[in-house]
């Protein structure tokens, strides 16, 4: 699937700040001991076996569970995933640590933390993705796929610069892989898209008098920049319907892995909205693009989105004035990576949908927000 759902009738880094005396090792800071290094990683390393040995048993058990202990298996299920969340960084950093206190000696640490880097390309997570694969690059990590993770992981953090950079690696190494070569094919493209929409950020965070709009979902809460300027009747329609607490209890219902959630069907399977459509604002001049973490809205064709929206996980080229983009991510970006996936070609009855739990706006400007409706 290469485009959102049809309505029928997949966070920008901070500022930089400056180190501080709390954020920057002393110079005379003394190396961490490998042997030290190994244990506490090991240590990790079993809690994380454990956690997916009672994951596998909760599975076993759900295949023959009965009507009435769905439910607690679910709610089992669901405890040991935010377990799961919880102890990830705290695995992927002693694994670093125990690396870079002994890089490339244990093979059997270079293969997990290779393994790593992969499997948080495959959620969607590519901000700790990058952060792991910088160092092996810096150590010169034997497994040179390392390349090609790490252009896909810059490309998709909109690291256009880096991501030229490791995936040329990666194509010299005979590593490219399909997706790796599709992004590689776009980025001179991307790296002039960027630089237009840094300049566009840079100056609404000097008039910093943009809507913005909370989603507290199941998985964790997600602000959202509104692009009224450029698209102000679908963020009129957004804003109108967050304020009449249309969007509270709905799901994500279509979920698909390196690309997007969709998300804000009464329906819950892609056919529902709010009983009428706004007009599309994506073939306008000055239409804005979609990045990581960009909101747009989705439609069965021109002038026919209504309600359902989704959230880019990767910069979408074929999307660009194709479905008007009218937002983005500002704070939560993790949280995209925590939505369960959900492909309605192919349902699994054991995975529950992410909800939006409750949408609220957060601020707007001074006038009234309500959608134009397409007579």
């Amino acid at each position: 699937e290469d485009k959102p759902a049809e309505e029928k009738p997949a966070e920008e880094k901070p500022a930089e700040e400056k180190p501080t005396s709390e954020s920057t090792p002393a110079a005379t800071a003394k190396p961490v001991d490998a042997a030290v290094a190994q244990q506490a990683f090991n240590v990790k390393l079993d809690e994380w076996k454990e956690l997916l040995k009672e994951l596998r048993a909760v599975q076993s058990q759900y295949q023959i569970a009965k009507d009435n202990e769905i439910q607690v298996l679910q709610e089992q299920w669901t405890s040991l995933i935010d377990r799961g969340h919880a102890l990830l960084p705290e695995l992927r950093e002693t694994g670093l640590q125990a690396y870079q206190a002994s890089p490339n000696t244990d093979r059997v640490l270079l293969r997990f933390l290779v393994k790593m880097l992969d499997d948080e390309i495959q959620r969607d997570n590519y901000e700790p993705a990058l952060a792991l694969a910088q160092p092996l690059i810096e150590n010169d990590c034997p497994s040179k796929e390392i390349y090609n993770a790490a252009g896909i992981a810059a490309f998709a953090t909109n690291d256009f610069e880096a991501a030229e950079k490791y995936l040329q690696k990666a194509q010299q190494f005979g590593v490219l892989t399909d997706v790796g070569r599709n992004y590689f094919g776009v980025l001179p493209e991307y790296k002039e898209l960027w630089k237009k929409e840094q300049a566009k950020r840079e100056a609404e965070a000097a008039a910093d008098d943009l809507p913005r709009v909370k989603l507290a979902t199941s998985e964790g809460d997600i602000v959202i920049e509104l692009f009224e300027n450029e698209a102000p009747e679908t963020v009129g329609n957004f804003v109108s319907l967050v304020e009449h607490g249309f969007y509270d209890g709905l799901s994500f219902h279509r979920v698909l892995q390196g690309f997007m959630a969709q998300g804000g069907d009464p329906q819950g399977d892609g056919t529902g909205g709010p009983g009428y459509n706004i007009y599309c604002e994506c073939e306008k001049e000055d239409h804005r693009d979609h990045f990581r973490g960009t909101l747009s809205m989705a439609h069965a064709g021109r002038d026919t989105g209504g309600s359902q929206f989704f959230l880019t996980f990767v910069p979408t080229p074929h999307l660009n004035g194709q479905h008007t983009a009218f937002g983005r991510v500002i704070k939560g970006m993790d949280v995209l990576a925590r939505l369960h996936r959900i492909d309605p070609s192919s349902p699994d009855a054991a995975v529950e949908p992410s909800k939006i739990v409750k949408a609220e706006v957060l601020r707007k400007r001074e006038h009234e927000y309500k959608p134009n409706k397409v007579e």
